[in-house]
C-alpha cells in the first residue's frame, strides 16, 4: 500500500487545546517483525499530554500510545497474528515521526498486543457519553487496557517477580494502592485471575463495591487517618508485594509504612520514587523498584535521561504477555469509559481532560473517523 493517512501531529505548543493538528503522513511501511493495524478506536493517557508538552515529544511526532483495531499487514518474522485478526496495542508514541498511536494505520509490535477473540465483539462502535465498566468487547473498551496491562505485566513478572504458583500465593497478599487508577483496576485482576493472591486495595469509598466484583478481598478508604493501621491489621506480616500506582512520596511512604510487619517486601511504583523520596527504616529489608513500560521493547531517552532496559526484563516481560495473560484477557474488564466524539478532532480535548485532572475512575477513549 502507499499514498497518504491521517494522523494527530505534536505541534510544539503548550497551549490549551492546541497540543495537536492533524495532518497528512506518508503510509506507514511495517518491518518484518512488526504487523499493521488499521484503527478502530483509541485510548487517551496522561503521558501523551506529559510528552507533548515536555522534552520528551517533539515537534512533528505522532501523538497517542493506545489503539485497537483489526490486523491489515503481518511481518514475515511474525507468528500468532494474521490479516483480520482484532487487536489492541501499545507503543512509545509521541516519541517518533514515524509511529504513534494516533493515526489511520498504526505500526505495532507483536510484544505489545492483544488478540482477541472477533465473535465476541460487537459490531457497532459504543455511543458518545459515559459506558460501565465490563468485559472486552468492544473496540473502545480494548483500545482502553493495553498500556496498563503493559505496565502490570513489566511490575508483576520482572520487578516484583511474583510466583505463577497460585498454591504458594494463596495465603500471600499484594497491596494495590490507588486501585480505582486505570492501572490499579486492571492490576487488582491481574493480581487475583493470574496469579491468585490476596488483595488488599484503597479508593475513595465510592468505588469500593465496584473493586470488590472485580476481585479485591479488601478494599479500604485511603481518606481514613488510620488507613496504614487497617491495612496492617489486615495484612499482617503477609504483605509479600506492593504496587503504588499513585505515585507521590506521599502515597509511597503509606505504602511502605503499611507492609512494616512483613520481613521481606517488593515495592513498586509507576514513576521514578525510590527509598530517597520518603522516610524509611535501615533495619528493614525493602526492594524498591520502578515500572516504565516503554522499557519491554528498548531503551529510553527521556529528556535528559537514559533508562536502560535488560535482557532478564524483557524475556520476564515475554514470558508473561505471551504465555500467562492470554488465557485470561477473556475474563478482565475494562475500566469505565467516557467515549468522545469519533475521529481526531477529539484529541485535544481528550488531553485536556487529562491534563486539568479532569479525569477518575474512567479511561478516555474515542472511534475513527467514518469519514
Amino acid at each position: 500500500m502507499s499514498g497518504q493517512i491521517k494522523a494527530a501531529i505534536l505541534t510544539g505548543s503548550s497551549e490549551k487545546n492546541q497540543l495537536t493538528e492533524v495532518k497528512e503522513i506518508p503510509f506507514p511501511k511495517i518491518n518484518d517483525d512488526q504487523i499493521l493495524i488499521k484503527a478502530a478506536s483509541y485510548a487517551a493517557n496522561p503521558t501523551d499530554w506529559k510528552h507533548a508538552v515536555s522534552d520528551w515529544g517533539k515537534k512533528g511526532n505522532i501523538a497517542g500510545s493506545d489503539v485497537s483495531g483489526v490486523v491489515e499487514q503481518v511481518g514475515s518474522k511474525v507468528t500468532g497474528y494474521s490479516k483480520g485478526d482484532v487487536v489492541s496495542t501499545f507503543l512509545h508514541g509521541n516519541y517518533y515521526e514515524h509511529r504513534g498511536g494516533f493515526a489511520e494505520y498504526v505500526i505495532a509490535d507483536p510484544d505489545t498486543t492483544i488478540k482477541y477473540n472477533i465473535e465476541k465483539f460487537r459490531n457497532e462502535p459504543l455511543s458518545v457519553g459515559s459506558h460501565k465498566y465490563g468485559t472486552i468487547d468492544s473496540f473502545e473498551g480494548a483500545a482502553s487496557v493495553t498500556l496498563g496491562l503493559v505496565t502490570i505485566a513489566l511490575s508483576y513478572a520482572h520487578n516484583l517477580h511474583i510466583s505463577t504458583d497460585r498454591n504458594a500465593n494463596a495465603s500471600k497478599y499484594i497491596l494495590i494502592w490507588s486501585g480505582s487508577t486505570a492501572t490499579g483496576f486492571l492490576a487488582i485482576q491481574v493480581a487475583k485471575l493470574v496469579y491468585g493472591l490476596k488483595v488488599i486495595t484503597t479508593a475513595s469509598k465510592k468505588n469500593h463495591d465496584v473493586l470488590k466484583s472485580i476481585g479485591a478481598d479488601h478494599v479500604l478508604d485511603y481518606k481514613d487517618k488510620d488507613v496504614v493501621e487497617q491495612i496492617k491489621k489486615i495484612g499482617g506480616d503477609k504483605i509479600s508485594y506492593a504496587l503504588d500506582t499513585f505515585s507521590t512520596p506521599e502515597s509511597l511512604q503509606s505504602v511502605y509504612d503499611a507492609t512494616e510487619n512483613t520481613k521481606d517486601v517488593v515495592i513498586d511504583n509507576l514513576l521514578f520514587l525510590n527509598e530517597n523520596s520518603i522516610k524509611t527504616n535501615p533495619s528493614r529489608n525493602v526492594k524498591f523498584t520502578q515500572s516504565l513500560a516503554y522499557l519491554v521493547t528498548e531503551d529510553q531517552k527521556l529528556g535528559e535521561m537514559f533508562i536502560p532496559t535488560s535482557e532478564e526484563l524483557k524475556k520476564d516481560y515475554r514470558e508473561f504477555w505471551h504465555k500467562s495473560l492470554p488465557p485470561h484477557i477473556k475474563d478482565i474488564k475494562h475500566n469505565n469509559l467516557k467515549v468522545l466524539e469519533p475521529g481526531f478532532k477529539s484529541v485535544n480535548p481528550a488531553l485536556e481532560l487529562l491534563r486539568e485532572d479532569k479525569v477518575s475512575g474512567e479511561k478516555i477513549v474515542f472511534g475513527a473517523s467514518s469519514d
